[in-house]
């Protein structure tokens, strides 16, 4: 039998979901012990419901339990359907759970968590949802995504399945967003968009995400800014730093590939000048759609910005993306990195 709680008494998930809020949602399930958990909404709404499902599940484990490693057995109590409502984080098809955790010195951090079992059991896609979705929001997901894709194409745990969906989805992503920007109505290109999240999810739910979904978290916990905006801004950055390692000329060779595969550049043009195409792809594709390229951009002042570049620094440490970059940084890359991303410098090192 299907038995559905009192949807009155469950607050809305907000933008940063939070550990307080999981854990009011895993009481209202104790109390009502439902047959099927179902996400509505954006990445947010469906990792908090993730968390939610694992631990009204598992009351013997707590929110820090949650990582790869722990057989979790889910499913024996209920199943969970996400709907996304949001093109970007493709959460309805990852392991990944990322939930915002307070600390007792006032500051935050979010937790990255993830296990095998905790894919939703459906994911419903229908571009009808997104079609609501405001310019800016519709930017910051697909840049999400595109993220995503870029990252997982080059995560040390590339694969021939992450290179596939994830060519495809940032093929999606540079096609349509404008349309969609513009248009917002256009019911093929929100179609675009969401599926393009999906497969971006896809690739890097094979691969991971790397150190820019590290900075875009730390920074976005600090400053609380949407994530979107953190992780797209950031993604030309950690590109370049990625490119710029010694004795990794396979990274090239793959962001070399993208480029001709795309039509960025032609087949018989050079190494180089593919990787150019690239950048200069992904800086047009800001500018048509009004995206924060640097970190002054998001409206944080540089008194801000340095007061805080520590703690951002720490938090980025801290997230185990960062070591699942092929060129990993230290705490002196990430200070340099993030210097040079609030002011736009290009990464040379």
């Amino acid at each position: 039998m299907l038995r559905c709680p009192d949807f009155s008494r469950i607050s809305a998930t907000i933008a940063h979901p939070l550990e307080e809020m999981v854990l009011r949602g895993v009481e209202h399930c104790r109390e009502y012990n439902p047959d099927l958990i179902v996400a509505v909404g954006g990445g947010s709404s469906i990792d908090t419901a993730k968390a939610i499902w694992i631990l009204y599940e598992r009351p013997d484990l707590k929110i820090g339990d949650i990582n790869p490693f722990e057989e979790l057995n889910l499913g024996r109590k209920a199943k969970l359907v996400a709907v996304p409502t949001t093109s970007g984080t493709g959460s309805e098809v990852t392991w990944a759970v990322v939930i915002t955790r307070h600390r007792e010195d006032g500051s935050e951090i979010k937790l990255e968590l993830a296990n095998r079992e905790v894919v939703p059991n459906y994911a419903i896609l229908d571009p009808v949802f997104t079609m609501k979705m405001p310019p800016n929001l519709t930017a910051a997901t697909a840049f999400d995504a595109l993220s995503h894709a870029y990252e997982g194409l080059i995560a040390v745990f590339r694969n021939d399945i992450s290179e596939g969906v994830g060519i495809k989805s940032i093929e999606l992503v540079r096609e349509f967003l404008p349309i969609a920007y513009n248009n917002p109505d256009d019911i093929r290109a929100r179609e675009a968009l969401h599926n393009a999240a999906t497969l971006a999810g896809l690739c890097f739910g094979n691969s991971q995400a790397i150190m820019g979904h590290s900075l875009g978290h730390a920074l976005g916990a600090v400053f609380h800014k949407p994530h979107g905006f953190c992780v797209g801004l950031f993604l030309p950055y950690i590109l370049q730093f990625q490119l710029n390692a010694e004795n990794k000329k396979e990274i090239r060779e793959i962001i070399a590939k993208v480029s001709k595969m795309l039509s960025l550049a032609k087949w018989s043009d050079d190494e180089e000048t593919a990787i150019k195409k690239v950048f200069e792809d992904i800086r047009d594709l800001q500018e048509k759609v009004n995206f924060p390229r640097t970190i002054k951009d998001l409206g944080i002042a540089k008194a801000d910005f340095e007061a805080k570049l520590e703690d951002i620094v720490n938090l980025t440490l801290e997230s185990p993306s960062s070591e699942l970059s092929d060129r990993p940084g230290n705490a002196e890359d990430y200070k340099k990195i993030l210097e040079y991303a609030f002011e736009g410098k290009e990464i040379d090192w």
